[in-house]
């Protein structure tokens, strides 16, 4: 979602450590709208998933699940 050169805003954010991870979970703002952005820190490695504004619905049902 979001596009080169583009800036994103934080609009909220989160800080998880779990045992050897670091966890960031951000929602953020562009020209393109709203995403979840979720980025792992573990061993020096960023790895980043990104997800729309309007899939967090769906993305919150599926942890739920997972979660019980």
């Amino acid at each position: 979602m979001k596009k080169e050169g583009t800036r994103s805003k934080v609009i909220s954010s989160e800080k998880l450590h779990i045992e050897n991870k670091t966890i960031f979970v951000d929602l953020k703002e562009n020209e393109g709208g709203k995403f979840l952005q979720i980025a792992e820190l573990s061993n020096d490695r960023r790895s980043t998933v990104v997800i729309p504004h309007s899939g967090l619905p769906q993305f919150v049902e599926a942890i739920r699940k997972i979660a019980e």
